[in-house]
């Protein structure tokens, strides 16, 4: 089952918080303490059958998504493929280390998830000043990490309820999807 999409769907269902991930370290409210969250992780994967290469990614994966941002460091440090980059790439953006996001996402060699989220970002609902945004990081039609991540640093400072904020907040919601929906598609 893990290649369907609706194992996809029930991952990201499963990982959901009452408040999307900040853009930066956090913690937020909501989020499964560590012993639960891996407890539960590993009841969902095996219920779902999924592969040992992919359930270390997605374990990764949510331990950022829920704020543990060690422990899912632990995991992709040591790993070199390009699904572990990305991974590890979204973990330093929101450390917020910039330059160490940006090192590891040149690793990721054009990852088939930027195109998954290229087309997502042009129907991710938002302010008309969005919309602008959304070209600025989809310009290629491919989804742009980089700019993203300097996004990110350009509104650090800014309120977590500011508009763009909360609407990057999104984004990287739909980047934590696309990248649970590719890893279960492998």
């Amino acid at each position: 089952m893990s290649g369907s999409p609706s194992a996809a769907a029930d991952f990201c269902r499963f990982l959901r918080t009452p408040e999307l991930p900040e853009l930066g370290a956090g913690p937020r409210a909501g989020v499964l303490p560590l012993r639960e969250l891996e407890r539960a992780l590993a009841e969902w994967m095996g219920n779902h059958g999924i592969e040992a290469g992919a359930a270390t990614r997605l374990r990764a994966l949510a331990l950022l998504y829920h704020d543990h941002h060690d422990p899912a460091h632990d995991i992709v440090q040591d790993l070199t493929d390009r699904d572990s980059a990305l991974i590890h790439a979204m973990l330093h953006r929101r450390e917020p280390d910039y330059w160490n996001a940006q090192y590891w996402f040149r690793r990721t060699n054009e990852h088939p998830v930027y195109l998954r989220l290229g087309d997502r970002l042009k129907f991710l609902p938002g302010r008309p000043e969005d919309a602008e945004v959304a070209r600025k990081l989809t310009l290629p039609g491919t989804f742009d990490p980089f700019a993203f991540v300097d996004l990110c640093e350009q509104v650090a400072r800014q309120p977590a309820n500011d508009p763009a904020v909360t609407w990057l907040r999104r984004v990287q919601q739909a980047e934590f999807e696309a990248v649970a929906e590719h890893l279960l598609s492998a």
